[in-house]
């Protein structure tokens, strides 16, 4: 593996979505950086009522917008165009606060939740408008991004909201977000609405205290199935609908199958577009490996060099992951805390609530359990490479793990440890700790970390493969008193290189957005509190 040279950061630091640019708010500034040439391109000055309180850093799902908000305040801009630039002041005019923000259906559109779930306001940067939709049913910051979702490609809103003691649900021309349906589902207390990748479905859940229940409506919004909790397959199941009903869901990046937990140790896998069970995952309390299903331990171990270090050791024979501590409180967690399927829609993994140190990865096409990691720590979280097929990342809990990651991948002989403080000044991490992948085009997998106060680039190619990372660093800088390297916006073209890791084709990947928001009917000027600067053409 290779890594970039450090440079400057702060602990709000994001890759764009497709990885060309790096955006960090320094004190008074926000820089821009390019991917390739790991130069700042912009460098944009904030007022201190901004940078102060930041309450909201985000890209749009396209990267060709930046939203930074703070309590009272909303600015947005763009990477490479200096002359677009957007503030919205006192959004929801002074009334009440901000609960949730995020961009809409599309890069000119910015959604914006009130508390009390007293409206949902979309603001749009190229008319300098606002529509607002009344009573979202979802508001706080936990759940507003379940309750509305926009259709892949075109846009349309749907919004779930409540009125006269009953949820409905509305769906939203893209653009002047009119009503074109609604209706109001048969649900006691609905808990989430979405869109399914393909644009096909919409689907709804019932509160888990309302047992299970799944509503999936066509396009259009007319309903096509109602599930209803899974089939008993033993003798033990057959008081299912008396236990809690639906925890969460999770659609296949391709769109054909939905997950479903609940708050056993059961996952239910249903397959589009009968909507069917296809797999029932049970995630068991021993697991014995087999030539297709491996069992990988982390392990601490003394190093030959002094001190100690990591690798994966896989099981031989049959093992049980560690079980949460057995401690009795009133809120006690059980379930399914996280799943996630990766971009080719054949692998699903998996993290209960009883065992907080494995993570089970599951194949879809084989009706199988794949793989079981066990962790030497809580995990904290688990995404899949969000344009390469079947490539796992694990963070963990824990001030040892702030700059660790655990990598897996079915290819691989055993899975692997990247460990980002050595590769600091000092070799320890400051602050907290960021890491994603870095989601640019490159012939190898690449990451993205950084701590309060650098930021580093890791490619998983070898270190003879120089010219296949994503970065290449300018090579004439002058030097400051300081003996860092000025940075210069220097812009470099890409490189392209052979592709050996298993990438999807860029049409496959549906659009997944951050989280979105609701609206209302009705639209007016906006007067003191919107200020919109594009270029002038003549």
């Amino acid at each position: 593996m290779q890594f970039s040279r450090p440079f400057k950061s702060s602990n709000q630091s994001l890759p764009s979505p497709n990885g060309a640019y790096i955006a960090t708010i320094l004190p008074s500034k926000l820089h821009i950086r390019e991917t390739r040439s790991l130069d700042i391109i912009r460098a944009i000055s904030l007022p201190s009522e901004l940078t102060a309180s930041i309450t909201s850093f985000i890209w749009s799902s396209s990267s060709n917008r930046l939203l930074l908000a703070s309590a009272d305040v909303i600015r947005v801009l763009s990477p490479s165009d200096n002359h677009f630039s957007a503030t919205i002041n006192s959004p929801t005019s002074g009334t009440t606060k901000t609960t949730f923000i995020s961009f809409g259906g599309t890069d000119d559109e910015v959604c914006i939740f009130s508390e009390f779930g007293l409206k949902l306001t979309i603001f749009n940067l190229s008319t300098s408008k606002s529509v607002d939709i009344s009573s979202p049913k979802l508001f706080t910051p936990g759940t507003a991004a379940k309750g509305f979702s926009h259709r892949p490609r075109s846009g349309n809103l749907t919004l779930l909201t409540r009125s006269g003691g009953k949820d409905v649900i509305s769906i939203h021309e893209s653009g002047s977000l009119e009503v074109t349906r609604s209706w109001s589902p048969e649900t006691i207390d609905a808990q989430g609405i979405t869109w399914s990748p393909d644009g096909k479905w919409i689907t709804i859940w019932e509160s888990a205290s309302q047992g299970h229940k799944l509503l999936v409506y066509t396009a259009d919004g007319h309903l096509y199935k109602a599930w209803s909790g899974p089939t008993p397959a033993f003798e033990e199941d057959k008081d299912i609908a008396l236990g809690a009903g639906i925890k969460s869901i999770e659609w296949s990046q391709t769109g054909t199958h939905i997950a479903i937990s609940d708050y056993s140790r059961r996952i239910v896998l249903l397959a589009a577009p009968p909507f069917s069970e296809s797999m029932i995952l049970s995630h068991v309390l021993s697991v014995n490996p087999t030539d297709t299903l491996h069992i990988w331990i982390e392990r601490i171990l003394p190093s030959p060099h002094g001190g100690f270090t990591r690798e994966f050791v896989r099981a031989k024979q049959s093992t049980s992951p560690p079980t949460a501590s057995a401690i009795p409180t009133a809120d006690s967690k059980t379930g399914t805390s996280m799943m996630t399927f990766d971009i080719s829609g054949t692998l699903l993994a998996t993290k209960i609530e009883e065992m907080p140190s494995a993570v089970w990865v599951w194949d879809v096409g084989s009706r199988s359990l794949r793989a079981l990691l066990i962790m030497h720590a809580p995990v904290a979280r688990v995404t899949f490479h969000p344009s390469v097929n079947e490539l796992l990342m694990i963070r963990c809990e824990g001030e040892e793990n702030k700059g660790r990651v655990q990598l897996w991948d079915p290819s691989w002989i055993t899975p692997r440890i990247i460990t980002f403080g050595m590769q600091l000044p000092e070799g320890k991490i400051i602050g907290k700790s960021i890491i994603r992948w870095l989601n640019v085009v490159s012939a190898f997998p690449s990451i993205f970390f950084s701590d309060s106060q650098d930021c580093i680039l890791m490619s998983l190619s070898k270190a003879e493969d120089t010219g296949m990372v994503p970065w290449h660093d300018s090579e004439a800088r002058e030097v400051d008193i300081y003996g860092q390297t000025k940075e210069s916006p220097l812009n470099l073209g890409g490189v392209e290189g052979r592709r050996p890791f298993r990438r999807a084709n860029a049409d496959s990947i549906a659009d997944k957005d951050n989280s979105y928001l609701d609206m209302s009917e009705g639209s007016e000027e906006l007067d003191d509190t919107f200020h919109f600067r594009k270029p002038e053409h003549p």
